[in-house]
């Protein structure tokens, strides 16, 4: 069990949370810490989350791997 444990907090998985940005609108804030995972690791969450609309890097830390951001609206893809 001891060893079930350890592992899991040494892997530990690129987590994330929601919050609100300056201007209101939702933003995630997304966590990458953890011997396996990188800081590609929180640009791939990001990714995943926001999808084909893209995504404005807010703050980034890269040294303790985490990433505020924020999803593009549809209408501003749209016009690309």
């Amino acid at each position: 069990m001891i060893c079930a444990l350890t592992s899991t907090t040494v892997v530990s998985c690129a987590s994330e949370r929601t919050t609100y940005l300056a201007n209101g609108a939702r933003g995630y804030s997304v966590s990458c810490r953890g011997f396996l995972n990188s800081w590609d690791s929180c640009l791939v969450k990001a990714g995943r989350i926001c999808g084909t609309r893209g995504y404005d890097v807010i703050n980034e830390d890269q040294y303790d791997r985490t990433l505020m951001f924020g999803c593009k609206s549809a209408a501003a893809t749209a016009g690309k």
